[in-house]
């Protein structure tokens, strides 16, 4: 009989926590307003490459290009293998990757606006990254000879 009593207390504790949320999700209806998720924010990152949308993002940043390279090399040194203007967590940054002397890619983000070191961490080279265009890993391609 305690169990009935104990599995009818804890149901109406749960009725009660899911009326609440209803009723809050109810009176507060700007709560209710769709979040961009990570992916939509890739999706935006990924509109930045256009052309247009450069521009625009270009015409928004305070400091150069010279001036970002100058500020990502001076933290980082090594050699520029890419570079993308691009929005990065609601903040212009410009996406620096440098390859330094042991071979090793940083990607430095520059606050577009100020010039202030956003960001900087070491890139890791992925398996896919090393695939072929059919999806099979580069090593994995070659014919191996026939075992005799």
């Amino acid at each position: 009989m305690k169990v009935k009593a104990l599995l009818a207390t804890l149901f109406s504790i749960m009725l009660m926590c899911g009326s609440a949320i209803f009723a809050n999700a109810q009176t507060n209806p700007s709560d209710n307003k769709p979040k961009a998720t990570d992916r939509q924010k890739d999706n935006d990152r990924e509109d930045d490459d256009s052309p247009e949308m450069q521009a625009k993002l270009a015409k928004k940043a305070k400091i150069s290009p010279e001036q970002a390279r100058k500020i990502a090399t001076d933290k980082v040194a090594g050699t520029i293998v890419e570079e993308e203007l691009e929005r990065e967590d609601g903040k212009l940054v410009y996406s620096i990757e440098i390859r330094d002397a042991n071979q090793k890619v940083f990607d430095v983000e520059v606050d577009a606006k100020t010039g202030a070191i956003v960001n900087v961490e070491e890139e890791i080279e992925d398996e896919e990254d090393e695939d072929d265009d059919d999806g099979e890993d580069s090593k994995d391609a070659k014919e191996k000879p026939p075992l005799n």
